[in-house]
């Protein structure tokens, strides 16, 4: 059991230092100064907003939406890795003390994001509701017992290779969160007693159900890899990660929009890094969240000339950010070598395709502040956008991009 023990310390300490060589690299100078700068002018419009703040303006629903998201996203970093398989197999039936282990540092190391949507939502419950800081407080602790009930429900179904046990077991988990929440946050405890009924014996009820069932290394394995990519693909925006491995998908639907490249020498670039764009699940990925919550959040929250702004700078800020590791896409590959295209063309076709993509969005967030009836903040958003964009293409990643390579040299 000791060496079982030690495995986990080992690989927890190696797992936090890893973590905090790219965490140096991802929290510098100019993140934390954007951060700040937006952090500071959205509290100061939230709070006047709070001020104006309908009666009937939905907090309960919007709250336990949010805090059934976060906690039934919960999961288990187990830190195994793939020579596990055949080295720590044999010794399966100790291995329970390893996997508590597991699930006590989930919970801590994922208190963060709850941490922070309870900081952000907390003045609009207590605008709307009459609670007290110590009332709030209860109910927090609550949902965080619930979130570890997450966390060893979410654990005990990893025992089922059914591809449709983890859809039933978000589903179910995701409804019985919600109701417990609505509960806690409505003050209905009876039911709030009732849900925590039904808890308990979904649990016992999974327990005894996967007692006879081995641990599923391959899933478990998978699954740490992939939260690990999740984690290298965020650093790679900031430096180089060799353990990052890419992911391409053949997206027919979009090969209609390379048509708009130009068939010449000069455009081999732009023809790249634009089938990157469509068939990297990171880029496009991003591009599409990062616009979908952008919009969502310009259409529903109300908003004044600054916060609309400050949302649609922030959204193309992050995005912009996050395409600049499309610039060393095929850095490690021969294929850009072999067609007679001079170096120069790389950057300029990069940018250009940056410029296109911030644009793009621009338009899209300021169409949806347009239909939500925020128009002259529009309209202060449609031209503060072009100009954003054109500054941070063309000065900031310009700039940047010479860094990048010189670095390289």
């Amino acid at each position: 059991m000791s060496s079982i023990d030690q495995i986990w310390k080992t690989r927890l300490e190696a797992h936090l230092k890893e973590v905090q060589s790219y965490t140096k690299y991802m929290f510098n100078d100019h993140l934390i100064f954007v951060l700040v700068f937006l952090g500071a002018g959205g509290a100061l419009s939230y709070q006047e907003w709070l001020k104006t703040m309908p009666d009937d303006f939905p907090v309960l629903a919007i709250m336990t939406a949010v805090f059934a998201l976060i906690i039934t996203a919960s999961s288990v970093r187990t830190l195994l890795k793939e020579p596990d398989l055949v080295f720590l197999l044999p010794l399966e039936e100790n291995m329970a003390g390893y996997f508590q282990k597991a699930l006590v540092y989930s919970f801590f190391s994922q208190l963060y994001v709850f941490l922070i949507a309870a900081l952000v939502l907390s003045p609009m419950l207590f605008r709307a509701e009459s609670l007290t800081g110590t009332d709030f407080l209860i109910i927090c602790i609550q949902i965080l017992l619930v979130k570890g009930w997450n966390l060893m429900l979410n654990f005990r179904i990893s025992f089922y290779t059914e591809p449709s046990a983890k859809i039933y077991d978000f589903i179910v988990r995701l409804a019985i969160n919600g109701l417990t929440i609505f509960f806690l946050l409505s003050k209905a405890y009876i039911y709030v007693f009732i849900m925590y009924g039904v808890m308990a014996v979904l649990y016992i009820y999974f327990q005894k159900a996967t007692k006879a069932k081995g641990v599923k290394w391959e899933k478990l394995i998978d699954l740490e890899l992939e939260k690990k990519q999740s984690f290298y693909r965020i650093a790679n925006l900031f430096t180089d990660v060799p353990k990052l491995k890419k992911k391409a998908k053949r997206r027919k639907y979009l090969d209609g929009l390379l048509a708009f490249v130009k068939y010449k020498q000069e455009s081999m670039y732009s023809y790249l890094y634009t089938r990157a764009f469509f068939r990297s699940n990171d880029y496009l990925g991003i591009f599409l969240r990062l616009t979908i919550i952008g919009g969502i959040v310009l259409y529903i929250i109300p908003t004044n000339q600054f916060s609309v702004l400050a949302i649609a700078i922030l959204v193309l800020y992050l995005t912009g950010i996050q395409m600049i590791g499309l610039y060393k896409h095929y850095d490690m590959l021969a294929l850009p070598d072999l067609y007679p295209v001079q170096p120069q063309f790389k950057k300029a076709k990069f940018l250009k395709l940056l410029f296109i993509m911030i644009v793009s969005q621009h338009v899209i967030l300021t169409l949806i502040a347009l239909i939500s009836g925020n128009i002259i903040p529009a309209l202060i958003l449609f031209a503060a956008g072009f100009i954003f964009a054109y500054g941070f293409v063309y000065l900031y990643v310009k700039l940047r991009l010479v860094k990048m390579d010189a670095s390289v040299f």
